[in-house]
């Protein structure tokens, strides 16, 4: 049985669409952007992402955790992104251009205050990105990222915990090394 909001949004009422927008744009926007390392990506993303829900909206009726299923699509979204873009590099590499100048992948996250945070948070693998991704900037439970990216929320869990360790040694080598 899906919710009320799943139906407006199945019935194509705008102030249902802009509700949605008004209260999960912002964690999906900060979600893609920490998965992708770039806010001009993610706000494509997002942007991509709202325009399919209206697409499919006939889809939604028997959605109960819309949330969820959002961040479903946002990681999926994400995850055609980051192929085109390593398919990208691939070609590019084979014709002989420098990568940085031809898909203008930013190293660090744009926005955040601290270059050395975005740095190191853009190092981590993009199994444990993602996590920290949907747990910090989309404000997820174990158990709703577990649901996301299809794995158990033990899973989830553990890769926020390698992440984190990853973090604090990047950002803090010396309280590690105690």
């Amino acid at each position: 049985m899906g919710n009320p909001l799943s139906e407006s949004l199945a019935a194509g009422d705008r102030e249902a669409f802009a509700a949605l927008y008004d209260r999960l744009a912002q964690r999906l926007f900060a979600t893609a952007r920490t998965m992708l390392a770039s806010a001009t990506e993610a706000e494509d993303v997002v942007h991509d992402l709202f325009v399919e829900l209206a697409r499919i909206r006939h889809r939604l009726p028997g959605i109960a955790d819309l949330d969820g299923y959002l961040f479903t699509m946002l990681r999926h979204a994400v995850g055609r992104r980051l192929k085109r873009r390593s398919l990208g590099r691939r070609t590019i590499d084979r014709l002989g251009r420098e990568r940085a100048d031809a898909d203008g992948f930013e190293t660090r996250l744009p926005g955040m205050p601290d270059e050395k945070l975005a740095g190191a948070v853009a190092a981590l693998p993009p199994t444990q990105r993602e996590v920290i991704a949907l747990k910090i900037d989309g404000g997820l439970t174990f158990a709703e990222i577990a649901a996301v990216i299809g794995t158990s929320a033990n899973t989830a869990a553990s890769r926020y915990r390698y992440a984190i360790e990853k973090l604090r040694a990047a950002l803090v080598p010396d309280e590690v090394s105690r």
